[in-house]
């Protein structure tokens, strides 16, 4: 019952009247494994689309089996790399995002079904990134990133309701000159508390490829997974019905995790 009413949420959010409103759209899959084991933790399924002239990102996340488990939607309604978001994830019954409150912006968590949520008006930084924002920063700042230059950005932790201050640099890839890998970590003494985070884009394309570090998807004991994600697949052309039924498919409320040995990559299914 839960999943579908958070499916509910969504169709509004994404129909906001009907799928008429949708724009061309394109998808795209990612497969999440456990940097560790390599066990196939989840799938992801990603929808880029635009709604009353305002474009959207709606990501549907999967089980190994393939069952949505959770669902993320990001609005740019003017800062693509600072997006207006909401997810929800049934298993843990756990929510978070950044809403608008008439002229201003709050960030919000809550943990669980027993617990309240937390709320706090969102003071944003200037160049303040959130979320799926980041891939807009970067690409805003290739060129300097490219030829080695060292950025600080503040990123919001929605669970904490807070920015923080991280570097972004390059990494020198001697293996594959084809890859730009761009490393982002915390830039303060409080560092070690997380480790640093690898994204890697065909330099010709500018395509996210493969991301490599902690997850916004958590474990059933509400510890964020650490995982190496692969893009293996551009994005190819969506209809509106393929966006719609993503928007409204029921999330189960558990999944089984599919070791290394036994994956398969989910490709461009």
């Amino acid at each position: 019952m839960k999943g579908r009413i958070i499916a509910g949420v969504f169709v509004a959010l994404v129909a906001n009247g009907g799928a008429s409103c949708l724009g061309a759209a394109q998808r795209y899959n990612g497969d999440a494994y456990d940097l560790d084991s390599g066990a196939l933790l989840y799938r992801e399924s990603h929808y880029l689309f635009a709604a009353d002239a305002t474009a959207q990102h709606l990501v549907l996340y999967r089980c190994a089996d393939g069952r949505p488990f959770a669902r993320k939607l990001l609005r740019d309604d003017g800062n693509a790399q600072a997006p207006d978001f909401d997810m929800a994830d049934a298993r843990i019954d756990y929510r978070e995002g950044v809403r608008r409150r008439g002229d201003k912006r709050e960030v919000y968590v809550q943990r669980s079904l027993e617990t309240p949520e937390q709320a706090e008006l969102l003071a944003m930084p200037a160049d303040g990134v959130i979320d799926a924002g980041f891939d807009e920063y970067v690409r805003r700042h290739w060129d300097a990133l490219a030829a080695g230059a060292t950025l600080t950005l503040p990123f919001l932790v929605p669970s904490k309701r807070l920015f923080y201050s991280f570097k972004l640099a390059k990494v020198e890839n001697a293996v594959n000159p084809s890859l730009l890998t761009i490393r982002l970590s915390l830039g303060a003494w409080y560092a070690f508390l997380l480790p640093h985070i690898d994204v890697a884009y065909d330099r010709a394309s500018r395509r996210l490829l493969n991301y490599s570090g902690v997850s916004n998807i958590r474990d059933d004991a509400r510890k964020n997974y650490n995982v190496r994600i692969e893009f293996p697949i551009a994005p190819v052309p969506a209809t509106s019905e393929q966006v719609a039924a993503a928007a409204a498919e029921a999330l189960t409320g558990s999944c089984a995790v599919v070791h290394a040995d036994t994956a398969v990559p989910a490709g461009g299914q």
